[in-house]
């Protein structure tokens, strides 16, 4: 059985830490946390529930949520919105699902989130399709 929103494997604010660092290793950068509540808020605000329900229909929507908000609260001092892109991924591998490897996709989807051209709801649009 596939999980669901409400008993999925959450990343963590370790592995987020982690994830920056291997996105660094990768690409380059300065390594360290800008911010740690606002990386707290990154991490914490997809696992989010009201009487134990979740607020978010799927698991996409998750993978959506914790890339939105990684990169919008810039919590790092650099590589957010690689940090960002990745953990969606991985929230998604940890959970049984390979998403689409189309590079421009995602690309087109980071830089639009990073501008502000589309919000937490627009996003989440875009990662179901």
């Amino acid at each position: 059985m596939s999980p669901t929103p409400e008993d999925c494997f959450h990343l963590t604010v370790d592995i987020v830490r982690e994830i920056q660092g291997e996105a660094l290793k990768r690409f380059g950068g300065l390594k360290g946390v800008r911010d740690e509540a606002l990386l707290a808020s990154a991490v914490l605000t997809p696992q989010s529930s009201f009487g134990g329900k979740s607020p978010y229909t799927d698991l996409v929507d998750i993978a959506a949520a914790y890339l939105f908000y990684i990169c919008c609260n810039h919590p790092f001092f650099d590589g957010n919105k690689r940090s960002a892109m990745m953990a969606a991924i991985v929230f998604l591998r940890l959970n049984g699902i390979e998403p689409a490897p189309d590079s421009e996709r995602w690309e087109r989807l980071m830089l639009d989130v990073a501008t502000s051209k589309i919000d937490r709801l627009q996003t989440m649009s875009v990662c179901a399709h």
